[in-house]
């Protein structure tokens, strides 16, 4: 009984909250010329209200000065930024900050259609869909459906889509309709016309460390991003989670400096089914996979100085952008328990790019990787990891390469003997990088940033309504899409 009254307090609380008028709430502002940033950051500390905003948009840099008494803070940033383009809203005792959007929706091509192998007429997921030669890109989702924005500007460009196994397939933009289906046809590999001994592994091994910095920007990137979170227990959704982010990526040169992540908006969907006995929540999220990057960091390669941790093995050929990669399985020389990985490497025959990395934990890290995947549980629960998979694919941009999406599954299952609940716990994190340009100066600044111990869902104060805008997604799947059409 007192368990539930607990939650029915809870519960009227975060309903009192959230109908709170926004004037109840005014205070004095008194500041000499100060940058737009700090005031939002002397808002956040002197109130408790968070601001959030898209630092694209806001001129975080431009001088204020501000002398008000009994102004509630959403007010004030009306004020200050009144001149500028920008949807400004209140709820939650959060302010959302963010671009307008255009009314002149024509600046923009949207494409949508499916991916289908050309043989079989069955649907293609994870394809690669790009403009040729620029940083833009998205990917099929899980029924081969996508949906693709580009700007006006791009109507003489192309379309590429590609698949590892299958050959490229262009569509002049200009020639495009609204919907298109794309037909792959896969590639006849015929593994009699290659040769590959022994040796030539630790070559391709040898030649994709060497020739890192050739294939790769070494420069600072900022990648704008994609990432999409959800958790179901026992097959049924009980979270998801959107959000548009960018990625402050480091020159791959620059092995000490680590990539910084800001969100810039999201939504989510909660409640779509009441958690039994457990509140399972995915820590890290965007911060984390920003970092999984295994051409930068050259994970289940080997390093200088050290002892290698894996063994190779060639499992064959396959072909991507109508050119031959070689895949290079890896595992543990021992597996001790500690944690590790074991997976397959895909690099490009000529450069030694690495182009797709599959890996997960070796059965026997699974056993003992409960410290490292869980991080807060209670006595009462056991919690046991069944699967920590992942993927990381890139795509060419000129004669570079790019991160094109890292995707991971997570699957815990839970068992809580006192309120007699066994649950399979399944998290799956999927990030797509849109878009890529390089920026030598700027810097995220520390307020702005994604840290380690967010969790996503609770980041996402209020959803934006118009949540995709201009921006490139992964479409949602069938399954998926039913659950938002289901709460709207």
């Amino acid at each position: 009984m007192k368990k539930s009254i607990n939650r029915k307090m809870c519960l009227c609380v975060l309903i009192c909250s959230f109908l709170l008028p926004v004037n109840a709430q005014v205070y004095n502002f008194r500041y000499k010329p100060i940058t737009i940033s700090a005031l939002m950051d002397s808002i956040s500390a002197k109130t408790n209200i968070k601001v959030s905003y898209d630092a694209r948009a806001v001129p975080v840099d431009s001088l204020v000065q501000v002398d008000v008494s009994q102004m509630h803070p959403f007010d004030l940033l009306k004020s200050v930024l009144k001149d500028r383009p920008l949807h400004i809203s209140y709820r939650n005792n959060q302010i959302v900050i963010s671009e307008q959007v255009q009314e002149d929706v024509s600046i923009y091509l949207r494409f949508k259609g499916k991916v289908i192998d050309g043989s079989e007429g069955d649907a293609l997921p994870m394809v690669n869909i790009a403009v040729k030669n620029k940083a833009m890109g998205t990917i099929s989702n899980m029924d081969g459906e996508f949906e693709f924005v580009v700007p006006a500007n791009c109507l003489n460009d192309t379309l590429v889509f590609s698949f590892i196994g299958y050959s490229n397939e262009f569509y002049p933009i200009k020639n495009i309709e609204s919907t298109l289906t794309v037909r792959l046809r896969s590639h006849d590999i015929k593994l009699q016309e290659i040769e590959v001994r022994y040796e030539a592994i630790e070559d391709i091994i040898n030649g994709i460390v060497k020739n890192r910095s050739k294939n790769y920007i070494n420069e600072q990137t900022i990648l704008t991003g994609f990432f999409r979170e959800s958790i179901k227990q026992d097959q049924k959704f009980v979270q998801v989670s959107e959000a548009i982010i960018e990625i402050q990526k480091p020159s791959y040169n620059e092995f000490l400096n680590l990539e910084r992540v800001r969100f810039v908006k999201g939504r989510k969907l909660s409640g779509l089914q009441t958690m039994e006995s457990v509140n399972f929540k995915l820590e890290g999220g965007p911060y984390q996979f920003s970092r999984i990057d295994v051409a930068r960091y050259l994970e289940f390669l080997p390093k200088d100085g050290y002892d290698d941790v894996y063994q190779y093995s060639y499992e064959g050929i396959d072909y991507l952008n109508d050119e031959m990669v070689y895949r290079i399985g890896f595992r543990p020389i021992e597996d001790d328990g500690e944690l590790k990985y074991e997976g397959i490497i895909m690099a490009h025959s000529q450069s030694y790019a690495i182009v797709h990395v599959d890996f997960e934990l070796t059965k026997r890290s699974l056993k003992n990787s409960r410290k490292a995947l869980i991080k807060r549980s209670t006595r009462r629960i056991k919690a046991k990891p069944r699967v920590a998979r992942y993927y990381i694919d890139y795509r060419r941009l000129n004669d570079k390469w790019i991160v094109n999406k890292i995707g991971g599954e997570i699957a815990v299952y839970i068992n809580d003997k006192d309120e007699k609940i066994n649950s399979e716990f399944v998290g799956i994190s999927e990030l797509l990088v849109s878009d890529c340009k390089i920026d030598r100066e700027e810097r995220f600044k520390t307020s702005e940033l994604y840290k380690s111990n967010y969790i996503l869902a609770d980041e996402i104060k209020e959803t934006d309504q118009e949540f995709w805008d201009n921006y490139n997604i992964i479409k949602p799947d069938d399954e998926l899409e039913k659950v938002f059409k289901d709460r709207k």
